[in-house]
């Protein structure tokens, strides 16, 4: 407080003409757009988005009296709350990763992975794809030095290996590789796999991250999204009257995928009496062209009971037409 005292004496002192000058950079500090945080949701507002728009599709109503109760500091402070006709809806959004760590490994795959992928990517030929398995964050917190040499005893490990990698003798997905063998320079597993035809036409070289427990960082992840984001929501139910929605956000497409998200959630979720009335997931990881959404747990109603219906069961949004709904 004395620091503060300090500094309302020193404005005190400005000319008109300093005054007018530091308001002009506050402002333009102020209005200066916010670089994304790689280990936060670059989609927040887009994905919340095309939640309200497929609640105006299924009601037939626009939305109205939007309200953004984070920003107010609201005591229970979801995304956004907003009406469809009468009926108020209070919406949050979470991103999920499937174990702890993930978004920020993503945060840092050009530093870590990227050399190795740029080395690879035209060393393979055409004919197949090349999968790279090693455990995740096998690479995370070594210095410069260390993590350059291991990165290039794999690139030499790949390029030696790769056409040793016999063909299948008919074409399938299943592949044939090598390992898991620990190469000279490199202090960890590695195992490569020869996929032919390419799985994705045109990509002839991946890494995929392998992970031990995968189910049980899944769940406790989940957990603790559903122990966060369940009593915000659960306040505004009691309170306002509001019907509750929850949308998952998915920027993972190694890991993560309606199934094993629907597999994880439903057991936690059903064994809370605060849970949302419908939860969705967004996959955001998928476009362009387009996202895809599902419906998780709508009511007692599963994504296997929607799917299995003659409802349904996905709907797709182009990223480029939503609007970022929380500016973040």
């Amino acid at each position: 407080m004395r620091d503060l005292s300090k500094i309302v004496d020193q404005l005190g002192t400005l000319t008109v003409s300093e005054s007018n000058k530091l308001a002009e950079l506050l402002r333009a500090q102020w209005e200066k757009p916010r670089k994304p945080n790689p280990l936060l949701s670059r989609y927040e507002g887009e994905v919340c988005d095309a939640m309200v728009r497929r609640l105006e599709q299924r009601v037939g109503q626009t939305r109205d009296s939007l309200r953004w109760p984070e920003k107010e500091n609201h005591r229970h402070p979801v995304e956004l709350t907003f009406k469809l006709g009468n009926q108020l809806f209070a919406l949050e959004h979470t991103l999920i990763e499937p174990f702890e760590g993930h978004i920020r490994m993503e945060a840092q795959t050009e530093r870590l992975f990227a050399p190795i992928t740029s080395a690879l990517t035209e060393s393979l030929g055409t004919d197949a794809l090349f999968q790279l398995q090693l455990p995740i964050n096998v690479l995370n917190g070594r210095k410069p030095s260390e993590l350059q040499t291991i990165q290039q005893a794999i690139i030499g490990w790949v390029k030696e290996t790769a056409p040793t990698i016999p063909k299948r003798p008919f074409p399938d997905y299943k592949g044939n590789g090598v390992g898991p063998v620990k190469p000279a320079g490199v202090p960890f597993d590695l195992v490569l796999m020869r996929h032919e035809p390419p799985i994705i036409p045109g990509k002839h070289f991946e890494i995929r991250h392998t992970v031990d427990d995968i189910e049980k960082r899944r769940s406790d992840r989940m957990k603790a999204a559903i122990d966060k984001k369940f009593p915000k929501l659960a306040a505004w139910k009691a309170n306002d009257g509001a019907k509750t929605i929850l949308v998952l956000e998915q920027n993972d497409i190694q890991l993560t995928n309606v199934t094993n998200v629907t597999d994880t959630y439903l057991p936690l979720a059903q064994a809370r009496d605060d849970r949302p009335d419908e939860t969705y997931l967004v996959a955001s990881c998928m476009g362009p062209p387009a996202w895809w959404m599902w419906p998780i747990l709508i009511g007692d109603r599963s994504y296997y009971d929607i799917a299995r219906s003659d409802e349904t069961s996905y709907w797709e949004f182009d990223p480029a037409k939503l609007t970022n709904l929380t500016n973040r």
